[in-house]
């Protein structure tokens, strides 16, 4: 089994043309909303509606761009800084950010120590709760919370540098930089309105609503779920190949780009696992909208 996982681990640079291409998309999508009229236009209201899902959706996909370079895994060989720099201090995150998430597959199910429990743990009772779940993320609150949590250390408990809790320079440096681009094209306006809003809102409801697919179950056991079986779930929430998520809490060091072979090669091993102390692991084949849809369905509208 050593020798099979090792073959799926080399990584691959393509991960840099998939970034390049998400900036492109963001950057057009934000020429089109600021050429539109600001003052009590509805195209500019709509624009900016359709903007706002675009761009979240885009900077979601940074997100789990950034999580190969939590894992090691950003080209190859590793290129850490490129990694922080084109995807995490873009979307207000730092160095502290990958003993948060290592904590998560250390701790798994646990808690207390889990960072990413509350994104899983209670299932919701009834219909209206579920949805409540869902949408809670689009405040924005539920964003901030999670960034002043890293800043605060919960889940690290085992970080040695003490200077890893404060904002590094090169983190507010990425934000200047990211307003004076702004400022000197379409307008610092647009900073707050095309980046800030999506960035806390529509990408933390896709960052939410994954975790909450990958982890969630209406028994309230932790599970780790790979979810396939439609081409726009894959696309749209497991960007990056996170929807082969079993595979890859079993074997981190599995780049995104050879999961899809790991999960052909490993599939049957993995789901038939019933080693004593480790994680429930999944395999749900008919996308995540349906997994979504089959809760909801199974929902009573009110509570006992």
């Amino acid at each position: 089994m050593t020798a099979s996982i090792q073959e799926f681990q080399q990584a691959g640079n393509r991960i840099f043309l998939q970034v390049a291409a998400i900036y492109l998309l963001m950057f057009a999508c934000i020429l089109v909303v600021s050429n539109s009229e600001v003052d009590g236009n509805l195209t500019f209201v709509l624009l900016s509606l359709v903007g706002w899902v675009v761009i979240g959706w885009c900077q979601f996909a940074l997100f789990n761009a950034l999580h190969e370079g939590l894992h090691m895994r950003f080209g190859n060989p590793h290129r850490e800084f490129p990694a922080w720099l084109l995807t995490a201090f873009p979307l207000g995150f730092d160095e502290a950010y990958r003993s948060f998430h290592l904590a998560h597959h250390k701790y798994f199910g646990d808690p207390v120590r889990d960072p990413d429990y509350a994104n899983y743990a209670n299932f919701p009772k009834t219909r209206g709760e579920f949805i409540s779940r869902l949408l809670l993320n689009l405040c924005g609150w539920r964003a901030l919370r999670q960034f002043f949590d890293i800043r605060r250390g919960l889940g690290n408990e085992e970080r040695v540098n003490p200077a890893e809790r404060y904002l590094p320079i090169r983190l507010l440096l990425t934000q200047g930089l990211i307003l004076a681009l702004f400022s000197l094209t379409v307008g610092w306006f647009y900073y707050l309105w095309l980046w800030l809003i999506p960035l806390l809102t529509v990408a933390k409801f896709f960052t939410s609503t994954r975790t909450f697919c990958e982890h969630a179950s209406p028994d309230n056991l932790a599970v780790i779920r790979t979810i396939t079986g439609t081409f726009a779930g894959e696309k749209i929430l497991g960007v990056f190949c996170f929807h082969y998520h079993a595979e890859h809490h079993r074997h981190v060091a599995i780049p995104c780009n050879r999961l899809a072979a790991a999960h052909a090669a490993l599939q049957v091993l993995l789901y038939s696992n019933s080693e004593p102390g480790q994680p429930r692991y999944e395999l749900f084949q008919q996308g995540y909208f349906r997994l979504l849809g089959n809760w909801y369905k199974d929902l009573p509208q009110r509570g006992v």
